[in-house]
């Protein structure tokens, strides 16, 4: 009962910063940050033992090696998007709005709903946002050489740790993230979208940012983002990359079209310290246009 009762004035606590504050940090009783995501067994292994891909082997002796190895190829454009979106936290019905949107865009986009995994702190079994099937998640996108990946994440954010996955009572971060999109996408082309306070840090914290990778975040690493209210139906930076984004373009438009839609929401607000949404362009993915076929 001690704990039903601890739990009811956090949520409390929580439903009241939100109104008054109206941003998208994690609340008073956000969970310990785990980098990678690994509150449940079994956890993802650690950096040093994260497979690679394995070298060539060196010429037999009577062979002598002249060619240079060559650098690496450009991604390119994919002729498919395979697509992970994540709701972390089910403190805020927001996060669940704006992944059932953008899954629904994706579908008008051309993206084949068994290419589309969508895990919920709402949700139950093999769809709620647990560690494990995060994991799995990304082990299951299976991208083709052609393929590029898309990965979405909305939640409560906490400055140097990343995203809250409630249901992991776990923070995603860029360590995690890195690792898994490592794993499951290598060098195709990848688009990010982070969606929280402090998300920046998904942009600047290595292993995020790669030459194959696009990222876009709601605000700077220091900065919280707006919008986290009973009364809308998706935070400031959520609503305005879902008004925006249109297939064929520019994922820098995209960004450009997003920041001055999040300041102008901002400024009716009357925010002193703007949430400046961040983008990292990788060298490979300048000119990569939203979901061309």
């Amino acid at each position: 009962m001690a704990a039903v009762a601890m739990r009811d004035k956090r949520l409390t606590i929580l439903g009241a910063l939100a109104l008054a504050l109206v941003g998208c940090s994690a609340p008073p009783a956000a969970p310990p940050a785990l980098s990678p995501v690994a509150a449940e067994q079994p956890a993802l292994p650690p950096p040093s033992r994260v497979a690679v891909q394995p070298q060539p082997a060196p010429p037999p002796p009577h062979q002598v090696a002249v060619e240079r190895p060559a650098p690496p190829r450009a991604p390119g454009k994919p002729a498919a998007w395979k697509a992970v979106l994540i709701a972390g936290d089910d403190q805020e019905r927001a996060f669940d709005d704006a992944v059932d949107a953008m899954a629904a865009k994706l579908h008008r986009f051309g993206v084949a709903g068994e290419d589309i995994a969508i895990l919920k702190a709402s949700a139950q079994g093999a769809d709620a946002a647990t560690g494990i099937n995060i994991r799995q998640a990304f082990a299951d996108l299976h991208p083709g050489p052609r393929d590029g990946c898309f990965v979405y994440i909305t939640s409560h954010g906490a400055p140097g740790r990343g995203l809250v996955m409630r249901r992991a009572r776990a923070f995603l971060s860029p360590t995690g993230l890195g690792f898994m999109l490592g794993g499951s996408c290598g060098n195709r082309p990848t688009v990010v979208i982070a969606s929280g306070c402090y998300s920046g840090i998904f942009a600047t914290q290595a292993p995020m940012p790669a030459p194959n990778r696009m990222i876009l975040t709601a605000a700077r690493d220091d900065r919280p983002s707006f919008g986290c209210n009973a009364n809308l139906d998706y935070t400031f930076f959520d609503k305005c990359i879902l008004d925006n984004l249109e297939r064929g373009m520019d994922w820098r438009v995209v960004m450009d079209k997003t920041r001055a839609c999040v300041s102008g929401n901002e400024w009716d607000l009357h925010v002193n310290a703007p949430s400046e949404p961040q983008l990292s362009i990788g060298a490979t993915t300048a000119g990569l246009r939203a979901f061309t076929p």
